[in-house]
């Protein structure tokens, strides 16, 4: 808390990947190149900062107005996790809470929080699977954290769907979860596809897999091999505490 965020390199080559690309759409314009990014790693890797960090990019330094972007999960208080981190991130930052309003920084009633920049007309919004009614008239951003815990595909439809607008040009959405049970489910098809892109069985130049696991042939109780689901090792994940727990 209070400190810079400094990016490890695998986060580095994250956010590199998904604002370093570009492409021409075939409007004219340059978009970004990804439009779905999905990211699979162990627990307490860091996954909900790094969120936040993309989250408040692309809201605060995408050229459009009227910008629709949501943080979602399956319930309520797991949809404010990366909230609360953009709030945190958005005040120790001058010039970024100079140019928002926030909102529901406590309380139960999470469906409030949002951070809004009222010159330009556009929300980042919390929601959740759990919520009275469904979101996302025309998506710009959306971060859905602990994808394998999602009651069913409602929410994630919803929101891609929503990405189809012309008016929108690089809208982004982008999936955090660890690993799923073996199972039908919105989390595991994201998986699958994500593996197939990755080893081009699937082109889809727009998806970016991101997938950090052990193998089922792997040794899990070999050390060396930790750092392949846990490439925060040492930095916010103890080697101690795995130690203990192989």
């Amino acid at each position: 808390a209070g400190q810079p965020f400094n990016l490890e390199p695998w986060q580095k080559a994250i956010v590199a990947n998904i604002f370093g690309w570009v492409r021409l759409d075939r409007y004219g314009r340059w978009v970004r190149r990804y439009k779905e990014v999905f990211i699979l790693i162990a627990r307490k890797n860091g996954k909900s900062p790094l969120a936040a960090g993309i989250a408040i990019l692309a809201f605060f330094l995408d050229e459009m107005k009227g910008k629709q972007c949501y943080l979602a999960a399956a319930d309520r208080e797991q949809a404010s996790v990366v909230f609360r981190h953009c709030k945190g991130m958005v005040e120790n930052t001058d010039v970024l809470s100079s140019r928002c309003k926030i909102y529901g920084g406590g309380g139960s009633n999470f469906q409030n929080r949002s951070i809004v920049q009222e010159d330009e007309n556009s929300f980042l919004r919390v929601i959740s699977a759990d919520a009275d009614s469904k979101h996302g008239g025309n998506t710009h951003l959306a971060v859905i954290d602990e994808l394998h815990v999602q009651p069913n595909r409602d929410l994630v439809d919803v929101l891609t769907t929503s990405t189809a607008s012309v008016n929108v040009p690089q809208t982004l959405v982008v999936y955090l979860t660890t690993s799923d049970y073996e199972r039908v489910s919105i989390c595991n098809e994201k998986h699958d596809i994500a593996r197939k892109v990755r080893d081009g069985k699937v082109s889809d130049p727009a998806f970016l897999p991101v997938i950090y696991e052990i193998l089922p042939d792997e040794d899990w109780t070999d050390p060396k091999i930790w750092p392949k689901a846990n490439p925060n090792i040492g930095v916010s994940v103890s080697e101690e505490y795995l130690e203990r727990e192989c």
